[in-house]
């Protein structure tokens, strides 16, 4: 009975932060550029003592001219020695705040990157994530004349808990944060203990949905992407007589692969649950249909993840069994640091977080240097963003494009359109251009051969959606017997391609053969088009909707 009164009054609570972060958002509309100059001021002013801040002179600024003047625009790489050091021990390099973790990323093939995270930083995450998530739920409830009824929630991504050996995390941003905040887990989530469910400590899916279904009174749904509810979803369709079978009976199947020490600290948390089982099974058995979420858990309330273009297709494979749920398209951020959240349910154009970086746009396409504030920003034009964040990084390169969609008061609201050399994003990997050219040169040195004519694309065909590698090439190869290697090359060139594959977020890559002549056909007609030669750039992936069915058009059946 405390356990329910603490979890009422946890989720309460967050529901009022997420109300104080809505009503942050409000306020930040109308006075964007005055609060992110602010920002900026307290950036400068916490870290001139700095190894950093003294070599660019962070004493001496004064206007947004001083500080473009002494701040070069960076990459990772203009960071990287001194993370190193940070890592080793030294302090105030590049920040005076503490680092309570790294969020570890795959850089160009697959060389990571160490991107500090700070109080400051993480709290950001937390302000614009879960809690905002709920207020809206209960927002909307609220609006439809019903009764907010607080209960645990279920988070569907997977954890590695993994550290450097100082014992600081060491995996991605939301690790980081659940190591400093993981002891109100078992209050707000259903998750029992203080940690999120390792994908390391065996069938981490199971564990995950023994203990949410289990629950009657789940609130909302998380998950870092949709196309992890994705996997999820097909793992329920496939093993949810198992898991019922377990809550009846208050047991974990010995069919479950589960570390020993992992199950014998579960199994002391569970008991029988016939009653709750007996109901569950009779939904599961009337079908996985638009109304399967909402009668599993009938208090669900909002289903948050990142449903941007790229994860488009898995967030509406979702609705397919949460008709009246609402969608919560949650964040646009990196490792790097938190960008923009949505204000509102069921829209993607996301609200610049002026209390999280400080931002520097430059017109996308433009080979000045021009570099613009968020109060110079224009509708539907595109912009490459910079970032000054609060752990650390000054003037950093996402290498993300937006678009301007439209403002809320002054502040702009933005949509992620891709990454810079990125080629796809179907569960978080970002496997860029040069990840793709690196594996399809792996497969041509073990082989001999040369493969000049060849294209990637997301096929969304198949739920979760997986690369298609397309070749017009007479290399002599058995394509379908070289799936397997090339899925070997391409995790090798993108870690978070082969951890999503391992997690089943990503379906299994397929090569199709593209008609002979199809690239010289393209280039012909871009040439006709008033193209120079020089200007005709080999396709390696399908940006638009004319490539889209120039090249799928002209696939061998």
């Amino acid at each position: 009975m405390a356990h329910i009164l603490l979890n009422r009054i946890a989720m309460r609570i967050m529901v009022l932060k997420g109300k104080g972060s809505l009503r942050r958002l409000k306020r930040s509309a109308d006075h964007p550029m005055a609060q992110n100059e602010a920002l900026l001021k307290r950036i400068l002013r916490a870290n001139r003592n700095t190894e950093y801040g003294k070599e660019h002179r962070f004493s001496e600024i004064r206007s947004l001219s001083d500080f473009r003047k002494n701040v070069p625009v960076s990459g990772y790489e203009d960071y990287a020695e001194r993370i190193e050091r940070v890592k080793n021990g030294e302090d105030k390099l590049l920040t005076a705040s503490k680092i309570l973790g790294y969020s570890r990323t795959s850089g160009s093939s697959g060389v990571p990157k160490y991107i500090p995270a700070t109080n400051a930083s993480l709290k950001a995450y937390v302000r614009y994530t879960w809690t905002r998530a709920l207020a809206l739920g209960a927002a909307e409830l609220k609006r439809q004349g019903k009764k907010y009824k607080p209960g645990r929630g279920v988070f569907l991504s997977p954890a590695t808990n993994e550290t450097l050996p100082n014992g600081l995390p060491c995996s991605n941003i939301a690790e980081v944060g659940a190591r400093e905040y993981g002891l109100f887990y078992p209050f707000i989530l259903t998750i029992p203990t203080k940690n999120l469910f390792d994908m390391h400590d065996g069938d981490y899916i199971y564990n995950i949905y023994r203990f949410a279904l289990s629950d009657p009174d789940v609130t909302f749904i998380f998950s870092v992407f949709f196309s992890v509810n994705v996997s999820q979803l097909a793992y329920l369709r496939q093993h949810w007589q198992v898991i019922v079978d377990d809550i009846e009976k208050g047991t974990i199947s010995e069919q479950i692969e589960m570390k020993p020490e992992l199950r014998e600290t579960l199994q002391k948390r569970i008991r029988p649950m016939p009653e709750r089982a007996a109901y569950l099974r009779k939904q599961f058995e009337q079908g996985f249909d638009e109304t399967l979420l909402k009668r599993i858990w009938p208090n669900l309330t909002v289903i948050c993840g990142i449903g941007n273009a790229s994860f488009s297709s898995a967030a509406n494979h979702i609705r397919s069994v949460a008709k009246g749920v609402p969608f919560d398209f949650s964040i646009y951020g990196a490792s790097e640091g938190l960008v923009a959240a949505v204000p509102a349910l069921e829209t993607t154009d996301m609200q610049l977080l002026t209390d999280s970086c400080f931002y520097e746009f430059i017109p996308f396409g433009d080979e000045s240097d021009t570099v613009l504030t968020l109060d110079q920003l224009k509708v539907g034009e595109k912009y490459e963003i910079l970032i000054t964040t609060q752990a650390g990084l000054y003037r950093y390169r996402l290498k993300d494009v937006i678009e301007v969609k439209g403002f809320r008061g002054a502040c702009p609201l933005i949509a992620f359109v891709y990454r810079k050399g990125q080629l796809f994003n179907i569960a978080g990997e970002k496997f860029s251009e040069e990840d793709a050219r690196n594996t399809i040169m792996m497969l041509e040195k073990a082989h001999g051969v040369s493969i000049d004519k060849w294209l990637f694309y997301q096929d969304e065909s198949v739920m979760p959606n997986r690369y298609a590698l397309v070749v017009e090439s007479d290399a002599g190869l058995d394509w379908e017997a070289c799936i397997d290697e090339l899925e070997t090359y391409m995790g090798q060139c993108n870690k978070r391609y082969e951890s999503q594959r391992a997690k089943c977020f990503i379906a299994r890559l397929t090569v199709q053969l593209q008609e002979p002549g199809t690239h010289d056909a393209w280039a012909a007609r871009c040439i006709e088009k008033g193209a120079s030669a020089a200007q005709v750039k080999p396709v390696h992936s399908l940006d638009n909707q004319e490539k889209r069915e120039f090249f799928l058009g002209r696939i061998q059946k």
